[in-house]
């Protein structure tokens, strides 16, 4: 078993995220401290933060490489877009447009 990405605590919806994206590749995690923010100010805060922890070590270079490119954030992603079909603006990490549901060209 091996730690894969610790995450701030205000990142803990984040670490639940990656662990359903890795386990639909076909890889095996756990999301360790992930109820410990309950007990901070009982044991140091840094105990608490969210870890990703791979089951077998052997699938832990593929699973690296997954999460770093999911972390990767192109520019491009960023910059809102405006839709063909209605003209409405969306936020650029949305694939469809918000006001009628057509897919970003």
């Amino acid at each position: 078993m091996r730690k894969l990405q610790t995450f701030d605590l205000w990142q803990r919806p984040l670490a639940g995220m990656f662990k359903e994206l890795l386990s639909t590749e076909g890889i095996d995690c756990v999301v360790k401290n992930d109820l410990l923010f309950a007990a901070m100010g009982e044991i140091p805060f840094t105990e608490c933060y969210p870890e990703l922890w791979i089951i077998d070590d052997e699938i832990y270079p593929r699973a690296r490489l997954l999460l770093d490119s999911w972390l990767a954030t192109n520019e491009s992603d960023c910059e809102s877009w405006t839709c063909t079909v209605c003209n409405e603006v969306s936020e650029g990490q949305f694939d469809a447009c918000w006001s009628c549901g057509s897919l970003k060209q």
